[in-house]
């Protein structure tokens, strides 16, 4: 099923704009509905096993909070500034000054760094792009501006 995508390009008085929306559960359905049942199942067999109230709220609110921002739709920009991420958690924005390289992932994503050399402490700073079939265009806009990583770089 295809992913809901909204793509534009525009120019400014510097260069192209590239826009874009992805709605993962459009793009994987069956994992989406897996996970919500997790999170049902988890918080009822909270409820079974503790009782009251407390802690099968408490599972469902954590649940929740941590697979949430699959469920919600992102917008990405890339534009003369650098790369920006909104949802409805709020927007990430790395200029390209600040950023050193980008990692294709398959098809569907690319994540864009400020470490020249990823690990797991440099990606809880690192923008992840999900594609909707514009690999090549974003792979061409992020080259303008970064250097590709090299397979084994990343940690």
């Amino acid at each position: 099923m295809a992913s809901t995508q909204d793509q534009s390009k525009t120019n400014d008085s510097d260069g192209q704009v590239m826009s874009w929306r992805v709605w993962l559960p459009r793009r994987r359905p069956l994992l989406s509905v897996i996970v919500a049942v997790f999170v049902v199942v988890l918080t009822t067999a909270v409820a079974v096993i503790y009782g009251g109230h407390f802690y099968p709220l408490l599972t469902a609110v954590v649940l929740t909070a941590a697979v949430s921002s699959h469920y919600v739709p992102m917008h990405f920009t890339l534009d003369r500034e650098g790369v920006t991420v909104a949802s409805l958690w709020g927007t990430r924005k790395k200029l390209w000054r600040n950023l050193k390289t980008y990692w294709p992932n398959r098809d569907d994503a690319v994540l864009v760094s400020s470490s020249e050399r990823g690990s797991l402490l440099s990606s809880a700073h690192d923008l992840y792009l999900y594609l909707v079939g514009n690999r090549a265009e974003v792979l061409e806009y992020l080259s303008r501006h970064l250097s590709p990583a090299k397979r084994d770089e990343y940690v």
